[in-house]
């Protein structure tokens, strides 16, 4: 885990949906723990944490890039393809209002508090405009750390954290190897919640197979309850050749649920749960409800409608809108109602000889082809 000389700007792989439009940040490289068997992202990128002082240099590059947007400063050529990346990624964050931030990779407040501080200390004073600021955050690491510390990270507008909660089920969480109880996730949320950080937990559906996805249905949901966290995000399960959880399957340790158990799977959790306040919403491209969304407890009647609507669909019709879904021709269940939609996706159908024979091993491959990993 040496630091590795300063290399120019460096942007990391991924960001969840909902940073579409934030300036990105490169704290550390790749993933701290990189053994969750379900995940693949960051298994070819060794972990190092970037000095405090290189990731400044990657902000000041920002404000340079902006002054120069913002005729602020004389004009000039991207000096090679790092400073090129930063260019970009300040032209873009420009046109999306320097509303928000996001630090990158994974679980990046791994990084020892005071370089952290040093980080967000900067970016408000080069932006004070800025209004939130997330990260990635394990739940065995904000234990660690203590409330004053989160609570000073909120005062620099470290104020919202993405936690991958997958499932609440321990029996799962020890198979996919997250390295993370229930309890340790429960009370990292509760814990984060108190020092007023928002939440994001995501919950993975399909994770645990058709064997034991009302155990995670009913586990995750009580998490849920308990901590209940400003956002539930739905992230549907993609199941890679690459990842180590594909051994599970070959094995027969685990089944592999379609899309139709997976939608029985969110509605046994969503049905479960509780008074809470939490915007629950679909916004992954692996999902196939996308419109899935709405605020807890009064939107709960609305949701299920919504699922029993698609489960109540003749089986036909459902396999159009799975592969609708997953080519990108439909979003919602209204586009069943558009001729030239349901046309060209039975135009693919018939030209590729798809059927409920095989429906589900097409869609599984579009998954996996949507988010390579």
């Amino acid at each position: 885990m040496n630091p590795i000389d300063y290399q120019g700007f460096e942007l990391g792989p991924i960001r969840p949906p909902s940073e579409a439009y934030s300036l990105l940040v490169r704290v550390n490289r790749g993933c701290g723990w990189n053994k969750c068997r379900f995940c693949g992202f960051y298994r070819d990128i060794p972990f190092s944490p970037r000095p405090a002082e290189d990731v400044i240099r990657d902000i000041d590059l920002i404000k340079e890039w902006l002054d120069i947007f913002q005729s602020k400063a004389p004009g000039r050529s991207p000096r090679d393809e790092a400073d090129q990346e930063a260019c970009y990624m300040a032209y873009h964050w420009l046109q999306a209002g320097l509303r928000n931030v996001f630090l990158q990779d994974a679980n990046s407040i791994l990084m020892k508090p005071e370089g952290m501080l040093k980080i967000l200390d900067h970016l408000n004073t080069l932006f004070p405009q800025i209004r939130r600021i997330t990260s990635y955050a394990r739940g065995d690491t904000i234990n660690r750390l203590s409330l004053e510390t989160l609570k000073r990270y909120r005062e620099r507008k470290l104020n919202r954290f993405h936690i991958g909660l997958e499932t609440g089920n321990d029996h799962i969480l020890k198979l996919m190897n997250k390295g993370v109880t229930k309890q340790a996730q429960i009370e990292a949320g509760i814990k984060a919640m108190a020092a007023g950080i928002e939440i994001n937990e995501f919950y993975m559906p399909g994770m645990g197979g058709r064997e034991f996805a009302r155990e995670s249905a009913i586990d995750t949901a009580d998490v849920m309850n308990q901590v209940n966290p400003d956002f539930i995000r739905i992230r549907s399960m993609a199941l890679s050749e690459k990842l180590e959880m594909y051994e599970d399957y070959e094995k027969g340790v685990l089944t592999r649920p379609n899309d139709i158990e997976t939608i029985h799977e969110i509605r046994l959790f969503i049905e479960n749960l509780g008074d809470i306040t939490s915007v629950v919403d679909s916004d992954h491209i692996l999902n196939i409800l996308l419109e899935l969304k709405g605020q807890m407890p009064q939107d709960k009647p609305k949701m299920l409608a919504l699922i029993d609507r698609f489960l109540d669909l003749p089986e036909d019709t459902q396999n159009i809108f799975r592969l609708g879904r997953r080519l990108n021709l439909m979003g919602e269940l209204s586009d069943l109602n558009a001729a030239s939609r349901v046309d060209r996706v039975k135009e693919v159908m018939d030209r590729s000889q798809i059927d409920r024979t095989n429906i589900d091993t097409v869609c599984d491959q579009l998954m996996v082809r949507a988010i390579p990993i």
